[in-house]
């Protein structure tokens, strides 16, 4: 007789193999052909996003190059310097805002695959490689909405969209705190950063799910798209200050 964990495994195994069938049964029909195309047409818009981004980092840069000039030729005036300090809190702002854009771009690319791959194989390394992504942006975001942009946050925000963006934070931190040792556990014996005992690879490989790392997926989205929305806040605040500065 098998006892009642055994019997509780069972029906766990039952459910996730029913959930993956279901989901497979889903993106084979019209339903999962419309939202392929609307990841396409999501992706093609993220790049251009990405695009816009560059030129406006880019932007900044040359400005401050341009005041680095002026301090370099003896102009060195506190105007110089409070315009140069706006820029340069603007171009971290967008850098931190450019790397939210590119982690939505990576997430939905992951998605697009991982979602509509017929092979069985190649599943399990898309699904290893999400799981890869969503722990090293995790990690990113947490670093870049650190100290620096916490402080250039407090100084251009009020109340409450610096509540916003400290509330979105926590919201990924806490995401990475709930999944880091699954995450781990497969970055660490089955992704890039691999350990070489074979049998502790195939283990973590045989329990990484299709479907539960679609739905980690998605709830990853949801953190660090929260977290993307509170950047523009942070980015008017950042061009008026640029636009005081100059006396606009």
């Amino acid at each position: 007789m098998r006892s009642k964990n055994e019997d509780k495994s069972v029906t766990i195994v039952v459910m996730k193999n029913y959930l993956d069938f279901f989901l497979e049964q889903r993106m084979n029909s019209a339903d999962g052909e419309e939202m392929k195309d609307a990841l396409e047409a999501i992706i093609d818009e993220e790049k251009k996003s990405i695009e816009l981004f560059k030129i406006q980092i880019r932007h900044c840069q040359h400005q401050m190059a341009l005041i680095d000039e002026k301090n370099a030729a003896g102009w060195h005036t506190h105007d110089l310097m409070a315009k140069k300090r706006a820029f340069e809190d603007q171009e971290f702002v967008l850098n931190v805002a450019a790397q939210i854009q590119r982690c939505s771009y990576e997430t939905k690319g992951i998605q697009k695959l991982l979602y509509f791959e017929k092979n069985e194989s190649s599943r399990e390394r898309i699904a290893v490689e999400a799981s890869e992504m969503m722990y090293e942006w995790c990690e990113d975001l947490n670093e870049l909405t650190g100290k620096k942009y916490q402080d250039i946050a407090k100084r251009l925000l009020s109340e409450a969209a610096l509540a916003k963006t400290r509330i979105a934070r926590k919201r990924l931190a806490d995401f990475f705190c709930q999944e880091k040792p699954v995450l781990s556990e497969i970055r660490h014996n089955a992704g890039a950063h691999r350990e070489h005992d074979f049998m502790k690879q195939m283990e973590v490989l045989e329990g990484v799910e299709w479907s539960d790392t679609i739905e980690r997926l998605h709830r990853f989205e949801e953190v660090t798209l929260e977290l993307g929305k509170t950047m523009k806040p942070l980015m008017d605040a950042g061009l008026k200050k640029i636009g005081e500065a100059f006396g606009k």
